[in-house]
């Protein structure tokens, strides 16, 4: 469709320069010294912002670029430059002019992307000085670049389009046709450029036809002759991110008009005759990195954790990548997206690179994820709290009782006790069951990955486990770590001598290349944190995860033609049931369309687990939470609240059940009955919805429901899901399974705001002391019901937060 679109743009356009230009009798040719020539539709670089500006919309680079003319044994008495920054560029240029007043020009160039395969650019000439009608002489250029995914290019350029006056009249409309075939791979470019002006027939155009062959990677030779067989050959060497050149003109009979060399550094890492010097990555992670935070246009754009993942993944594989110096603070990962960040870095210790380890604030999950390193670092004087792990269940229901709130909340499935929390005021057996079945199962993984990653036995661990916390002189006293050092000493004492690389910087290090084909595009759709209900305009930079939200980012992963599959990556403990169903729908439309695979993080349980019904597969990790199928829901009687603070309040109601979700009196016997007639036949739809979707028979679904809640690897064996493995094998599998061996990602629901207001200490201190150190939500949930729009939820019981 875009490559339809690109043809009829262009016929539209040349049909409309041709009327517009009328009748002209003068034509100013642009002057080619200095600037050499090369192919509107294969241009590639800096030599875009003379040739064609629309090849600037396809890579998105900085650097410079410095030019001489030789002609006649003499040196730069012709010269330019150019500066180019990400798709704007600015360049300059002195031609000498023996015979009069030399030319001196200057060009600013922009260049766009329009979808996969269209480029657009436009670019402004201005003559200072030069001879006759070039002097204070201006030229608007537009020009089209059309690359789809076969070895054809086309290319267009329209230049005077002010068509200045010469005389009194009008001057002619440059024009470029181009188009460039790629035989095999990109080894060899054959080009043909058709030039004319728009006073000229198709009988008086003149042509170019131009060659280029790579020798080597970083090595190219070029050729052009034109209509008259004059021609000119040139040759370049990328010198790693620098490069160097020269082209020289002959006329038919094989006299040398002019060379022209250049020199020019780009900063990104492109193929190269040298050998690059090996370098050490700093991959600095704190806090909790974001499944898909805010990117606000203006300000720090924090990192997506699968930006975290893909980078170290593509460190592993790049043979300029000698080692990572990995800068764990305040670490407080899931145990599922820490184990994700383990397996990263055992599959970049795989290819023979070493990882280094400083961890500033030692704790349970911040040594889980180090002991995958080789190498444990931490500072001399700290503590080393390698305790264990621990759950701990809140109860309101005395606290409830004292201000004169009762809550009715009823469930189905004896495991769902996320009710318990607000109607008792200590665990059931069930409840207790099930945490201490999950604790041992997340103990098990955490001591065994920490045995291997530094060779020691199970036992051993454990024992070591119920020793901590430590000093940090016992911690390298008993072989816990490698060494003391404090973070800014680590580069002296302990890595070897290497050029550092940070990981800001690598992101944006990548190869510059000049394949046409643009690598296809996997939608990873993030799902994270409570399911809230709730309709209309909300904004997607919001928390939590909202149906119009979701329902907008699917549809793009659905309808935009570049996208070829989805990843649905859910890190949710569930929420509200009609809000998750909500959810669910848009997720199995959009399956329906692309291929859809899950992705589960730390947690997708309950109404989490619902959402990812869709999937062709389901990936998990062996420590997330899932299952926890069941329902619960019910309503908060404030009439004890309301008569101790001699609050009045009257109900009237017409039908007989119109006053049920009230909060000033409990259900009546008939109310009660009906509520949890509805949340058994939510439960019934959700237990077949799995029953049908993951191919297991209703009473297998029925037995692992109830509000059973399991470990990631337990629900491959119990068939919840399929394959053990994070979002960087989802990718790889979905990647797989429509046969790329490359692709790019694009995060949505997409969160672009202006900026993001910073936190104000004052008041983050007064939410802390009024809430015990916790967050609001923590306090009181997004799955507490309080209103009747939102009474139904399909929720896991507990959070799980691993420190």
């Amino acid at each position: 469709m875009t490559r339809v679109l690109s043809i009829a743009f262009l016929t539209v356009l040349i049909v409309g320069l041709s009327v517009l230009a009328g009748e002209t009798d003068r034509r100013i040719p642009i002057p080619d010294d200095v600037f050499y020539y090369q192919p509107a539709a294969s241009v590639f670089g800096s030599e875009a912002a003379w040739t064609n500006p629309a090849g600037l919309g396809r890579y998105g680079v900085s650097g410079f670029q410095l030019m001489a003319d030789y002609e006649n044994g003499d040196y730069a008495k012709s010269w330019g430059w150019v500066l180019y920054r990400d798709r704007f560029t600015t360049a300059y240029r002195r031609i000498e002019n023996p015979d009069g007043e030399d030319y001196k020009e200057w060009v600013a160039a922009m260049g766009m992307g329009m979808g996969n395969s269209l480029t657009v650019g436009l670019s402004y000439r201005y003559f200072r000085s030069g001879p006759g009608i070039y002097d204070n002489r201006h030229f608007w250029t537009i020009g089209l670049g059309s690359r789809g995914k076969g070895p054809w290019s086309l290319g267009a350029v329209w230049s005077n389009l002010n068509r200045g006056k010469i005389g009194g009249r009008r001057s002619a409309v440059e024009q470029q046709y181009s188009v460039s075939y790629r035989p095999s791979g990109t080894r060899l470019t054959v080009s043909a450029d058709m030039f004319l002006s728009s006073r000229n027939s198709l009988q008086d155009a003149e042509f170019k036809y131009h060659a280029e062959y790579i020798l080597k990677p970083g090595l190219y030779v070029n050729a052009f002759v034109d209509s008259d067989r004059n021609f000119q050959f040139g040759v370049r060497a990328n010198l790693l991110k620098y490069f160097v050149g020269s082209r020289s003109s002959f006329d038919k009979k094989g006299h040398n008009g002019r060379t022209t060399v250049f020199v020019g550094a780009t900063n990104h890492r492109q193929p190269s005759i040298l050998k690059e010097t090996k370098r050490r990555l700093t991959v600095a992670v704190s806090g909790r990195p974001a499944e898909n935070p805010p990117r606000p246009v203006f300000g720090a754009k924090r990192t997506p954790f699968l930006d975290l993942i893909t980078t170290i993944y593509r460190a592993a594989d790049d043979p300029v990548i000698g080692e990572m110096l990995l800068d764990l603070r305040s670490l407080s990962l899931g145990l599922g997206q820490a184990q994700e960040l383990r397996e990263a870095i055992t599959y970049f210790k795989s290819e023979g690179k070493a990882v280094i380890c400083h961890i500033s604030s030692p704790n349970n999950v911040a040594y889980f994820v180090a002991s995958a390193a080789d190498s444990i670092l931490i500072p001399p004087v700290c503590q080393l709290r390698l305790v264990g792990l621990r759950a701990e269940l809140t109860f309101w229901a005395g606290t409830l009782d004292k201000l004169g709130v009762q809550m009715e909340i009823l469930r189905v499935g004896e495991y769902k006790t996320a009710a318990e929390t607000y109607t008792r005021r200590a665990a059931t057996e069930e409840n207790r069951e099930q945490v201490n079945h999950l604790l041992d199962d997340l103990y098990d993984q955490f001591v065994s990955s920490i045995a291997d990653g530094r060779g020691l036995s199970r036992d051993s661990v454990k024992a070591i486990i119920d020793n901590g916390p430590f000093t940090s002189e016992e911690a390298l006293e008993f072989g816990l770590v490698d060494g003391l050092c404090y973070r800014d000493r680590v580069n002296r004492e302990f890595v070897r001598t290497m050029p550092e690389l940070t990981f800001r910087s690598y992101q944006t290090d990548t190869l510059l290349n000049d394949s046409w084909n643009t690598a296809p595009t996997l939608a990873v759709v993030v799902a994270e944190g409570e399911i809230r209900g709730g309709q209309g305009n909300v904004s997607p930079n919001a928390s939590g995860v909202n149906p119009a939200s979701m329902a907008r980012a699917f549809a793009v992963a659905k309808d935009d033609p570049g996208i070829k599959g989805i990843v649905f990556r859910v890190n949710s403990p569930g929420g509200a049931a009609i809000a998750g169903e909500q959810v669910y729908h848009s997720a199995a439309t959009a399956a329906e369309r692309k291929p859809f695979v899950v992705s589960m993080g730390n947690v997708a349980a309950s109404g989490g687990y619902y959402v990812a019904m869709p999937a062709e597969r389901i990936f998990v990790d062996p420590a997330s939470v899932t299952g926890s199928i069941g329902i619960y829901g019910g309503k908060a009687d404030f009439s004890g609240l309301f008569e101790k603070i001699e609050v009045g309040k009257e109900l009237y109601t017409r039908g007989k059940y119109a006053g049920m979700l009230t909060n000033t009196r409990p259900f009546t016997d008939e109310e009660r009955e009906k509520y949890h007639s509805h949340l058994k036949s939510f439960y019934g739809h959700f237990v077949d919805l799995v029953a049908e979707n993951r191919n297991l028979p209703e009473d297998s679904v029925d037995c692992l429901s109830r509000g059973k809640v399991w470990t990631g690897r337990e629900a491959t064996v119990n068939g919840l899901a399929d394959q053990t493995g994070g979002i960087k094998q989802a990718l790889d599998y979905l990647a797989g399974e429509l046969g790329f061996k490359e692709y790019r990602v694009e995060i949505l629901p997409r969160k672009r705001p202006w900026f993001i207001a910073p936190k104000i200490p004052f008041i983050g201190s007064l939410v802390s002391i009024l809430t015990g150190g916790h967050e609001p939500s923590e306090v009181i949930p997004a799955s507490l019901p309080v209103s009747e729009e939102e009474s139904v939820f399909a929720r896991m019981p507990f959070d799980i937060d691993i420190r």
